[in-house]
């Protein structure tokens, strides 16, 4: 499943990645991994002020 996921930085600039496979936070916590169809993008943490997901999970 592809979804939208939307990451705000604390200096309120956006990164939308439309095509977002998987996401998560890395073993020691510091990072936000998203992988999506035709990158790997890391962003240290402390960096982020928010995340938004667009994504169903559920079907009607």
């Amino acid at each position: 499943m592809l979804y939208r996921l939307k990451v705000v930085f604390v200096d309120n600039q956006e990164l939308i990645l439309e095509k977002t496979e998987k996401h998560g936070f890395s073993d020691d916590l510091e990072l936000f991994e998203i992988t999506t169809v035709d990158e790997i993008v890391v962003v240290p943490l402390k960096q982020i002020k928010y995340i938004s997901c667009d994504a169903k999970i559920f079907k009607k």
